[in-house]
């Protein structure tokens, strides 16, 4: 499942994730869980909702379940991730939203975060009761104290339809155009061009070739004796040299080279934005 959508898989009925990451990029996605994210270090674009906003140390974004949203960050940016459930707060979240995802970090949600990180790590006993409780504590905090607005429930007519895009791209990456999604979005090709980066944070044909690399690492990974040319042709596309090119960019291996059992992570990948430098560091998820 590409940018679509997104299930976290939990360590137990906590329902609570939390990742350190270095350089992370992500692709346009969301969820039904809340994600909340804040910055150590560094600098991060977020986009969230239509909106991009600049993510420096000292500032939090959460984002609403069900948001279409990414992440760019600077090389040697350090984020804290939190996905969590969205039931577990819905008290607050279900009739209300922060006016604005960006606030400033009055709440030490960096500490309460690695705290709960910790948790997880090490399981100590009743730690799912704990982290719940953690994560509840810290959400009260916020929505106490800052700005709220009634939660519209509701996407737009464009998002919604952009949604569907993202879940068209992932079923038909081996035949859809770039004419074809702007005429399903019923918009000009050249405004869709533009929506579609700013909403994605890279070009549709970027786009399409990270759907198509992921799918043929599934299919190498299902099909291992399939001959290049083969898993080329039913990934959509129509030379072996732009093939090669693309899965190298994307992966950093060669369709002949490539681990056993690899798999394209594309929550953080080398970063895909301007010529798509591949000798850019790639995301790292950091146990410490």
């Amino acid at each position: 499942m590409l940018a679509k959508f997104e299930k976290r898989a939990y360590v137990g009925s906590e329902k609570v994730w939390v990742g350190k990451y270095r350089n992370l990029q992500n692709i346009s996605h969301w969820h039904m869980e809340h994600e909340m994210i804040a910055c150590m270090e560094g600098c991060a674009q977020v986009m969230v909702a239509d909106t991009i906003y600049t993510l420096l140390p000292k500032s939090v974004i959460f984002c609403q379940s069900g948001c279409v949203h990414y992440i760019h960050t600077d090389p040697d940016c350090l984020l804290l991730v939190c996905l969590f459930d969205e039931k577990l707060c819905e008290p607050l979240t279900h009739p209300y939203q922060l006016s604005t995802p960006l606030f400033q970090d009055h709440y030490n949600v960096l500490e309460r975060l690695t705290a709960i990180r910790q948790e997880l790590s090490e399981q100590p006993r009743f730690f799912e009761v704990r982290t719940i409780a953690m994560i509840e504590e810290l959400m009260t905090d916020i929505f106490r104290s800052e700005p709220l607005i009634a939660n519209d429930q509701q996407p737009s007519e464009v998002t919604a339809r952009y949604k569907q895009l993202l879940d068209r791209i992932d079923h038909e990456f081996y035949s859809i155009t770039f004419y074809d999604a702007a005429l399903f979005m019923n918009v000009s090709e050249s405004y869709f061009s533009h929506y579609f980066k700013r909403q994605a944070g890279m070009t549709f044909s970027q786009y399409l070739n990270v759907v198509r690399i992921e799918k043929a690492v599934q299919i190498i990974n299902a099909e291992p004796d399939l001959k290049v040319t083969d898993v080329m042709s039913r990934c959509g596309f129509n030379t072996i040299r732009s093939f090669n090119r693309a899965f190298k960019l994307i992966t950093g291996y060669t369709p002949r080279t490539i681990p056993k059992g690899y798999v394209l992570n594309t929550r953080s990948f080398p970063a895909v934005q301007g010529t798509f430098d591949p000798t850019l560091a790639e995301a790292e998820l950091l146990a410490e």
